[in-house]
């Protein structure tokens, strides 16, 4: 097992990492050298699907870590990333103690997303189940990367150097592979400012998943690639000798970095089929990138170190802006391609000045202009805060921000796939800075609108929000936000949310506040209307309704009649009618309760309470009752009620279709009816008789309704294309035993197939229920 000295075995790419650490104080050289030892001999014996020895895997990470600056124990964990899941016998406890406690987070945050990663990438063929479980596996990690950043940037550059090997991989674990680095981890290294990752993963994803277009860009940019690089070359000699002659910049600056900058393939490919473009069209294939040094900043003794940074921010941009000065008076600018990125950086933290101009040669070049620190954090993004205490406090403040939208997203959503349909909408798209009108900037997904705006600000101005001004001009609410906009919302205390705003909210945020405001409405008017109901019911009855809705006792009544003590579920009961106000009028008021149990008394001897009309008893309500037409219920069907919205219970035979549906969707307001056990009274009953067409039938069927003692109240006879006759008759029937008399007489003549039971509105059944 792992060891402190360092044997004289073979090293499999720590010579490459070596040079990058030796600035490092000695301490830190000797922990990684030690922590090479710990995850070579756990690795020993293992090879890579391309044949290579696995520690060549996390050298290569801990190589990536190093060339972005990140701290040592960073670089420990890109080495041992992988060796407590592979070897059993290395432990996090282990790990914490090697190596302590940041580097055992790193290392365990990394592990959890790797086991959850393999297990989503055996059943990622699988359908539904292989998906939901690489969402669970990009869920963790970002729940994991909230805890602590350095765990996503480790996990980026674990994901960089599998796609740089990925060639050894199937090509549909190529594409799947591709397509969550482009979705995924691309825009990750994006929204952390880590330019140098997300360019090259962007790049080689693009080449599995279109491999055509990739060659073809490729190809056609190398056939005139010797013509763009002496154009360059040329450029960036004028350029120098521009800047170096200058008066005021070389006072102020230490060191000039000059050099032409390739344009990204995915780049590339990605405008052209934005803009609909051809490779000739692209104006930014040849670019020049400079980055100025600046020198050592004298200030008077006693200044802190706030205003000494901000001093220095302020001389940075004085001489960015004074070099695009420069390049202008040498070149022609094109119009409308100047970008001012340090003025409004982007939401990642990037600043820069862009220009396009047209050199001597006729050719256009862009020219990128920034400070060094600039460049820092357009490199390595959030990595840069290991290399410069310094830098963008808006950038900084936005990371948090988007940070603190991934812990709200953890709380709100449990399900894996809507966690990360609302990371990608929300957090992981393309920005636009917007800015209020006191110039505080708001990061928002790109297609955002003033009610997006409203609502990120705080949700009481979404909710009060009437119209927009943008720049100055009254907008409607749908107008899409552009980057650099100045956003004024304009509200009125009693304005309320429009549902019509659905339409074009953006953000997964407001849309749920929207959603809820309605929700909230909804239930508001329901308990305003549960209330309504009891309080109408005991005063119809003179009864004291101050002194008999006090909390108390609805409480107790809300436990006795739902097990509950809050009476807003009383309230919400009543309004949907699975409660009476009469139960609950009874519970409240024992003089009530008395005086209806006494009622029948006073008339005469107890007897059974009298039924609805139709002579349908319906269980715990008295309430009008009326016969469904779908079915047409009868005397001796089995039945069923359904309490409607304010039309009494709707009586349905049991085998309806309707009621069937209404059991499975709505089982909370279907009650328990039955018919009475009086006499029975007439009902009038629909039959549809089926039959082969032949002379005679129709006589048939009425002699057979004759020897039964039933005259038909309606007659109607047809023969349908196939020569099958229906005869519909109509009858007076007692109930259901007398119908299926009737049935079975019909049914002994000659030819008849069926005799089908017909409701008023069309529906059909067989007679026996």
């Amino acid at each position: 097992m792992p060891g402190a000295s360092v044997p004289a075995l073979p090293e499999h790419g720590m010579e490459s990492l070596r040079p990058l650490i030796a600035d490092r104080p000695e301490a830190d050289r000797e922990r990684v050298e030690r922590a090479y030892v710990f995850a070579r001999d756990a690795h020993a014996g293992v090879n890579r699907k391309s044949g290579e020895p696995y520690i060549t895997h996390p050298v290569a990470v801990a190589v990536i870590l190093a060339r972005l600056g990140m701290d040592t124990d960073s670089l420990l964990a890109g080495l041992l990333h992988d060796t407590v899941e592979d070897v059993e016998a290395v432990t996090f406890e282990g790990i914490e103690r090697e190596f302590g406690p940041d580097v055992r987070r790193i290392v365990e945050g990394e592990t959890k997303v790797s086991k959850l990663s393999k297990t989503g990438s055996q059943q990622a063929e699988v359908g539904d189940a292989g998906r939901d479980m690489q969402a669970e596996n990009l869920r963790q990690m970002l729940i994991a990367m909230t805890g602590d950043i350095r765990i996503i940037v480790v996990k980026l550059a674990d994901r960089l150097h599998n796609m740089r090997t990925l060639g050894s991989m199937k090509p549909e674990k190529q594409v799947r592979i591709a397509r969550e680095t482009m979705e995924i981890f691309a825009p990750l290294a994006h929204r952390l400012g880590i330019g140098q990752i997300k360019w090259e993963l962007e790049d080689l994803s693009f080449q599995y998943l279109q491999p055509d277009a990739y060659a073809y860009l490729q190809t056609r940019l190398r056939t005139r690639q010797e013509e763009r690089e002496a154009l360059i070359q040329g450029a960036v000699v004028q350029l120098r000798e521009a800047l170096q002659d200058d008066l005021e910049l070389p006072e102020w600056v230490a060191d000039i970095d000059i050099a032409g900058r390739s344009k990204h393939l995915w780049s590339i490919h990605n405008k052209m089929q934005k803009e609909g473009k051809a490779l000739e069209q692209i104006f930014d294939l040849l670019a020049i990138r400079v980055i100025l040094t600046p020198r050592e900043l004298t200030v008077p003794p006693g200044t802190d170190e706030k205003r000494r940074l901000r001093a220095e921010e302020t001389r940075e941009k004085r001489i960015c802006y004074h070099t695009v000065s420069i390049v202008h008076s040498m070149w022609t600018p094109l119009p409308g391609r100047f970008k001012d990125y340090i003025a409004v950086p982007k939401p990642n933290g990037y600043q820069s000045l862009h220009t396009t101009v047209i050199s001597q040669s006729g050719q256009p070049i862009e020219v990128q202009i920034r400070s060094r620190r600039m460049h820092e954090v357009a490199e390595y993004g959030v990595a840069a805060h290991w290399m410069y205490k310094q830098g963008s406090t808006l950038a900084q403040r936005d990371r948090e921000n988007w940070i603190a939208q991934l812990r709200e997203l953890q709380n709100e959503i449990n399900d894996a796939s809507d966690y990360m349909d609302a990371v990608k909408s929300d957090i992981l798209s393309q920005r636009v800075r917007v800015f209020t009108p006191k110039g505080l900037a708001i990061s928002l997904p790109l297609g955002s609108t003033p009610i997006d705006f409203a609502y990120h600000i705080h949700t009481r101005i979404g909710e009060t929000t009437v119209g927009a001004r943008v720049n100055g001009s009254i907008v409607p609410l749908s107008h899409r936000l552009g980057n650099g906009d100045m956003v004024e919302i304009v509200t009125s205390k009693n304005s309320k949310p429009n549902q019509g705003w659905l339409n074009f909210a953006v953000t997964r945020s407001a849309r749920a506040k929207i959603r809820h405001y309605f929700r909230q409405q909804e239930r508001d008017e329901a308990l305003q209307h549960g209330h309504d109901l009891l309080e109408r019911y005991l005063r119809k009855r003179h009864l004291p309704v101050r002194q008999l809705m006090r909390t108390k006792l609805l409480e107790e009544a809300t436990h006795k009649l739902l097990g509950t003590r809050n009476p807003d579920d009383l309230y919400q009961a009543l309004h949907a009618g699975k409660v009476t106000p009469s139960a609950v009028g009874r519970l409240l008021s024992p003089s009530l309760a008395q005086e209806q149990a006494s009622g029948p008394a006073r008339r005469g001897p107890p007897g059974p309470r009298p039924p609805a009309p139709g002579g349908v008893y319906v269980e715990g309500l008295s309430t009008t009752t009326k016969l469904s037409l779908c079915c047409n219920p009868i005397r001796g069907d089995q039945i069923m009620g359904y309490l409607t919205r304010g039309r009494g219970v709707s009586i349905h035979r049991l085998d309806c279709p309707n009621m069937i549906r209404l059991l499975k969707d709505e089982p909370e307001r279907c009650v328990a009816a039955s018919w009475d056990s009086g006499r029975p009274g007439g009902t009038i009953v629909d039959l549809d008789v089926v039959a082969p067409d032949r002379q005679g039938l129709l006589a048939d069927v009425l002699g057979a309704l004759a020897a039964e003692k039933h005259s038909p109240m309606k007659i109607e006879a047809g023969v349908g294309a196939d020569s099958v006759a229906h005869i519909a008759l109509r009858l007076a029937v007692t109930g259901q035993e007398e119908v299926e008399r009737v049935r079975a007489a019909i049914s002994r003549v000659s030819g008849v197939t069926e005799v089908l039971r017909v409701g008023k509105n069309g529906g059909r059944g067989r007679a026996s229920a």
